[in-house]
């Protein structure tokens, strides 16, 4: 038996609270039936572009691409953003996007917040830019939703989790808290390799966005270097089968592979 005089040497740090939370949304996520579907996109195009206009002091984030794409894909596929009521699915009209921002406390560390970009298929890639920067750069302790899930956190984890299961039975009161599709961006923290990653989401949809890499594909008749995304799409199947959802997943390749919406940035857009 090991005496703690004898332990290795070791630090131990607090448990973040903003944890509990997580540990709760994984553990609701868990109870649905995800479908989990990969695909790769040719992002070449739209990373030269992204470049360009960075150099000319015009910097767009990946993230906001990425919401701009998947919410005008919905637009074309509303049963992948549905969510159920009893016998019913509620189809919306507006594509809540609810992705994590990453904000600074006080002390210096990095804390993931959630944001939801209200009606983001209405919006312009520039709009939806502008503001999550604005989302980013707000200071933490005015958060609505930080003040929100504080006080969510006063209760303990059986009343939290009860609550995720009752409000999952309400489409508009999901909608209100948590959007109607989930995007996490977490190849933004790799460097230039090909990853992909998987979770658990209450959503009906959720679009997990890897690492590009580049890889020779054939293009345009010839072997090429070409830039390509891995990106992850879990499907709550009690909703959705394979085929609408592969059709999606196509669509939203081919939106990505052609660049939308950067060719109409404009500086004053910025």
């Amino acid at each position: 038996m090991t005496s703690r005089n004898s332990l290795p040497s070791h630090r131990q740090v607090p448990w973040p609270p903003i944890r509990d939370l997580v540990v709760d949304f994984v553990a609701v996520g868990r109870t649905v039936p995800s479908m989990c579907g990969f695909i790769e996109i040719d992002v070449t195009s739209a990373k030269q572009k992204l470049a360009v206009l960075a150099a000319n002091g015009r910097r767009l984030s990946f993230t906001a691409y990425l919401a701009f794409c998947l919410s005008r894909a919905l637009e074309k596929h509303p049963m992948l953003h549905g969510l159920r009521q009893g016998k019913r699915i509620v189809l919306f009209d507006d594509v809540d996007v609810n992705t994590l921002l990453e904000k600074r406390k006080p002390d210096g560390s990095l804390v993931p917040v959630m944001y939801v970009v209200r009606s983001a298929n209405r919006k312009s890639l520039a709009e939806i830019d502008r503001e999550l920067k604005d989302a980013v750069a707000k200071d933490l302790l005015d958060d609505p939703g930080v003040k929100r899930r504080a006080r969510l956190l006063r209760f303990p984890a059986w009343i939290r989790r009860g609550l995720l299961h009752w409000a999952r039975r309400d489409p508009f009161l999901m909608k209100r808290h948590w959007g109607t599709v989930g995007l996490s961006n977490v190849g933004s923290h790799l460097s230039s390799r090909f990853a992909v990653g998987t979770s658990f989401s209450v959503l009906t949809l959720a679009v997990i966005a890897g690492g590009t890499a580049t890889q020779v594909m054939w293009h345009q008749e010839k072997a090429v270097p070409r830039q390509m995304l891995g990106m992850t799409f879990l499907v709550d199947h009690n909703l959705v089968d394979g085929a609408p959802a592969s059709r999606f997943a196509e669509d939203l390749a081919q939106l990505m592979e052609r660049a939308i919406g950067l060719e109409e940035v404009e500086a004053t857009d910025l």
